[in-house]
């Protein structure tokens, strides 16, 4: 029998190496996560500390420097990102980094203090079975932060773009490109947690911010998710990159090109969150 691959792990998998280079850390992605990445305020008892979606490791890495005593796991669910964050931690004798996913967290029941996410759990495959296996991993007063794109995300990109996709691929891959990402509203994702989690210890905040770059700035970070569009014909592929190229550049604004993030931020405190 035949194993499915996810088109959006193999492609991070693939572009692992690339990860780190300073087009990705300028573009809107890489100002939001460090932005996600300063908000996160680490207790003196945190004994397990886990980063699931670690990536190629850069917030683990900056944030294990700052706590010396504290255990770290970070997780990935893509083989290469996971070999470029072992190296990149591999001094750090306290953080570990494991091959894993949200479906299927590596880790012992009630066994985390603290978990954190940021931008990775749009990507699930299945929503409710991650959310349970969230709850599975951390201990009873244990705390969460989560961020991840919502329902409106990259609005302008969408409005622009979504016709030459069509066009392309198709309304049956174009469907089942979207389905990728599973992006939800506010109350949706409070909903979703609160199946699972104390209500009155979750909470869940959301943000739009618009982050102007270039072009090419832009196109250095859309290359990262074209697991999407894979199933385009290959002979199609440059001139549907042709069409896209223009149509974000007709987007560009005095301070740039625009694009959207919408937010959510998942918070699980120990006691009540108001």
């Amino acid at each position: 029998m035949s194993v499915s691959v996810n088109p959006i792990v193999e492609t991070y998998s693939r572009l692992a190496h690339e990860y780190d280079d300073e087009a990705n850390f300028r573009s809107c992605w890489g100002r939001a996560s460090e932005r996600a990445l300063s908000s996160i305020r680490l207790q003196d008892d945190y004994r397990l500390v886990v980063d699931l979606g670690c990536g190629s490791g850069r917030a683990i890495h900056a944030l294990a420097a700052a706590a010396p005593h504290t255990q770290f796991v970070g997780v990935d669910p893509a083989e290469n990102m996971c070999c470029v964050a072992a190296r990149k931690t591999e001094l750090q004798k306290r953080v570990q980094i494991r091959q894993g996913s949200f479906e299927n967290i590596p880790l012992e029941s009630a066994s985390v203090d603290y978990l954190f996410s940021i931008l990775a759990f749009h990507w699930v495959t299945d929503l409710a079975a991650s959310v349970a296996e969230l709850a599975r991993v951390l201990k009873p007063n244990g705390e969460m932060d989560l961020f991840f794109i919502g329902r409106d995300n990259g609005r302008e990109f969408i409005q622009k773009t979504s016709g030459i996709f069509l066009k392309y691929m198709g309304p049956a891959l174009l469907l089942e490109s979207a389905r990728l990402r599973k992006q939800l509203t506010r109350d949706a994702a409070f909903q979703l947690f609160a199946d699972v989690f104390d209500p009155s210890c979750l909470s869940v905040e959301e943000s739009f911010r618009t982050y102007y770059d270039t072009l090419d700035g832009h196109w250095s970070w859309w290359v990262r998710v074209e697991g999407h569009f894979v199933k385009i014909p290959a002979d199609k592929k440059a001139q549907c990159d042709r069409d896209v190229r223009v149509a974000l550049q007709a987007l560009t604004e005095p301070e740039g090109i625009p694009y959207t993030i919408h937010e959510l931020h998942v918070r699980v405190r120990r006691g009540t969150l108001s």
